[in-house]
């Protein structure tokens, strides 16, 4: 091991001391969400944010997706573009990425040591609490966008929006991608609240892009826009779908158009969804135009042509059997991923689904939604520091009268296990999570993966045996 990796995951160690809402359960305590912190740290940086241009993308479904599409395009059309994105799927490095590469492991390091000081600043002043991982995290991709000399940069929201640490910024424009419930117990129970929260990042005087939206969530990003004198565009009546050339697992092939002007593409991201997310990030790259950010259409469709998302709607393997990932872990998700499943595999005997989920979210909701497949569920836990156990989730689908196949104590004994069951013209579906999905892309493609061994795992069962409830 070369020092100059060995020091990359001292820094990665160091990262991970702080505050971790992501990896670290706090039950019945959620972490005090609010936008002082990283105000003083920040500013502590001399407020490497500013005089930087941005888009700021907040949403519960397709918003890395449509993130992705909006900073590939920019980088077609020849400008340095920045790209902030959570959760990492296999590294840590992914989260900050200049025209798709991600941050080099000497840069990483660079920067956690060089903003160490001002983190232990703001501990040291006492008044605010601790720096949290995510808070440095932003603080890491503004200084390292603004070294990269980056002409613009996509901003993923974390968790919700309003008091997301990324809405430190203001953006040209803010985008929404739909919106759905989830993190209830942080985000509030209903559509309305939550919308309320994603709406917190249109900012007064900019305008926002709104991806098709449920009416309440609608009525509730009108209305702020509104208030805030923000122009709303919304992308289903600004971007018409001209035509299309369904190719199955190779993606669609559309021709869209916004204001007179074509542009055609292939969307190799699977999904119907994807339509949407697509029309969403034209209607963004076309409103940059008036901002002074121009990027031509042919530009745009070669950038979402090339776009590459892993462990969402991924067919990560087709020989001998079928291995299809997504991250589907709320109702919504998972009725698209159910629709996703019954029109690329309509000939599929069996489904067997790996399935597993991080504490936060309903498990039978999801399995409730792909009870239409008539699976045979595979219960595991992923190695994520906040996933139910394989006890707990089957007692949670037990509850809900969801009969369960098979129950493992990791993705390695559930993806083998699928293996035996399925035969030539069944198909393996790994959900619930993901890090459920980017674990059996690691297996499967003998992908490293990076482990984190500074954090505490939870206790896990210590029955090792695969246990066969039908």
């Amino acid at each position: 091991m070369s020092n100059s990796h060995s020091e990359y995951q001292a820094a990665v160690s160091k990262l991970l001391s702080l505050a971790d809402f992501e990896r670290k359960s706090r039950a019945n305590d959620p972490p005090d969400f609010h936008l002082k912190r990283i105000e003083r740290l920040l500013g502590y940086l001399d407020n490497p944010h500013l005089g930087q241009k941005y888009v700021h993308v907040a949403g519960s479904k397709g918003k890395g997706s449509t993130s992705a599409m909006i900073a590939w395009s920019l980088a077609a059309g020849g400008h340095t573009t920045g790209l902030f994105t959570s959760p990492s799927i296999h590294r840590i490095t992914e989260r900050f990425r200049v025209n798709g590469e991600p941050i080099s492991e000497h840069d990483f390091t660079r920067l956690v040591e060089e903003l160490w000081p001002a983190v232990e600043r703001v501990t040291s002043d006492g008044d605010i609490g601790v720096v949290s991982v995510f808070e440095l995290e932003t603080a890491m991709a503004f200084c390292h966008f603004k070294k990269s000399n980056a002409d613009i940069s996509v901003i993923e929201v974390g968790l919700g929006g309003r008091l997301d640490s990324t809405n430190i910024i203001t953006p040209l424009i803010s985008v929404i991608t739909p919106i759905s419930l989830d993190h209830v117990a942080i985000l509030g129970d209903t559509i309305e609240l939550i919308a309320g929260e994603k709406a917190g990042i249109i900012k007064n005087g900019v305008p926002v892009v709104s991806s098709p939206q449920v009416s309440e969530a609608l009525d509730v990003i009108r209305a702020t826009a509104a208030a805030r004198q923000s122009e709303l565009v919304e992308s289903e009546s600004a971007v018409d779908v001209v035509t299309t050339h369904d190719l199955g697992l190779e993606g669609v092939e559309i021709e869209f158009k916004i204001n007179d002007q074509s542009i055609n593409t292939h969307v190799r991201l699977l999904g119907s969804h994807q339509i949407d997310n697509t029309r969403t990030a034209i209607a963004t790259l076309i409103k940059l135009t008036e901002a002074g950010i121009h990027t031509h259409n042919d530009a745009i469709g070669v950038g979402i042509e090339n776009v590459e998302w892993p462990a969402r709607h991924q067919l990560v393997t087709s020989d001998p059997v079928p291995v299809f990932v997504d991250g589907a872990h709320n109702d919504a998700s998972a009725i698209a991923l159910r629709e996703s499943i019954e029109h690329l595999f309509p000939h599929r005997n069996k489904t067997i689904i790996i399935f597993g989920t991080i504490r936060g979210h309903d498990p039978a909701a999801v399995i409730r939604e792909l009870t239409p497949l008539n699976p045979k569920i595979i219960v595991t836990e992923s190695r994520h520091p906040k996933s139910l156990t394989n006890s707990e989730l089957s007692e949670a689908l037990g509850a809900s009268k969801i009969p369960v196949s098979a129950v493992t104590n990791n993705t390695h004994k559930a993806l083998a296990h699928a293996k035996t069951l399925a035969g030539k013209d069944d198909l393996i579906l790994a959900a619930g999570s993901l890090f459920i999905a980017a674990e059996v892309v690691e297996i499967e493609h003998g992908i490293e993966p990076e482990l984190y061994r500074d954090i505490k795992l939870p206790p896990r069962p210590t029955n090792q045996k695969i246990s066969n409830t039908k």
